[in-house]
């Protein structure tokens, strides 16, 4: 069922349209939104499902205090295992590259987006599932607020196979979404690359870490940042389907393939609340 690939097209056309004058992102890879699904999915085990809290993260490396904001979510992810799944930002003036140092640039036209979208004028912030916080939630408010998020309702589940081919380094990404519950309103998915282990400088306190550890990067979005409706924008209920594919060309890229991962979640555009989030390595299991 892959009706809703052919949408994606003209909203990654609309995302890239963005960028303006201030360029960052270069012609290095090439995003193909209509592919087709080949891969079979696997049966869910519904009683096996949880519901994952997503976590987007602003962040720069010329940010003095983003490294407090990393440990923090370092310590969250040991607490909360793999229901806390973090993407990493960066977003706004502390994120250009500025000088020798920090030539480095991570920024991308998806993480633009959503910054502006949630006006974040400070970092470290963070928004949590989605919802609407103008601003962010600063870093003191990080583990309340995932705390109190309700995970009792399981309404969706999340499959992705990613396929990749070590010699032309292309990744398809394969992602299926199954409704375990009946859901009143439309509901859009998004779908993210990110990385880990990325060495380059950061700014901490009045030091130049020169051999810092970035994780969770957001390296690109594999479709709009604000998603695409599902079936068509069609009211869902338990036992519908559907899945779409997409691939991108790594090899112009600096990114390590084994330390990048696919994220794709699912989330109602009325309000904002990520109703489930999964990921899935590019490489291995």
């Amino acid at each position: 069922m892959n009706r809703i690939s052919k949408t994606l097209c003209a909203l990654l056309i609309g995302c890239l349209v963005l960028a303006g004058c201030d360029k960052i992102e270069g012609d290095y890879y090439v995003i193909v939104n209509n592919e087709e699904v080949t891969v079979d999915f696997p049966d869910i085990d519904t009683a096996s499902v949880y519901r994952k809290v997503l976590v987007e993260e602003f962040t720069g490396h010329r940010c003095v205090n983003c490294p407090q904001g990393h440990q923090i979510l370092e310590s969250l992810h040991q607490q909360y295992g793999d229901t806390l799944v973090t993407v990493g930002i960066h977003y706004g003036a502390l994120a250009k590259p500025q000088g020798s140092i920090y030539s480095y640039d991570f920024r991308t036209e998806a993480g633009n987006t959503i910054g502006d979208s949630y006006n974040i004028d400070a970092i470290p912030s963070a928004i949590m599932n989605r919802n609407y916080k103008s601003g962010g939630w600063q870093r003191e408010q990080w583990a309340t607020v995932i705390r109190e998020i309700d995970r009792s309702k399981v309404r969706t589940a999340v499959q992705i196979i990613n396929e990749y081919d070590p010699e032309d380094m292309v990744l398809k990404a394969n992602v299926k979404v199954t409704m375990l519950q009946d859901y009143p309103y439309p509901l859009n998915i998004v779908a993210y690359v990110i990385e880990d282990g990325v060495v380059k400088p950061q700014k901490d306190g009045s030091e130049d870490i020169l051999d810092y550890v970035h994780n969770h990067v957001l390296r690109t979005a594999i479709t709009d940042p604000v998603g695409f409706p599902i079936q068509y924008g069609a009211l869902l209920y338990a036992g519908d389907t559907d899945t779409f594919a997409a691939s991108i060309n790594l090899s112009k890229t600096d990114w390590v393939p084994g330390n990048c991962q696919v994220v794709a979640f699912v989330y109602d555009p009325n309000n904002g609340d990520v109703l489930q989030v999964e990921t899935a390595k590019v490489v291995g299991d």
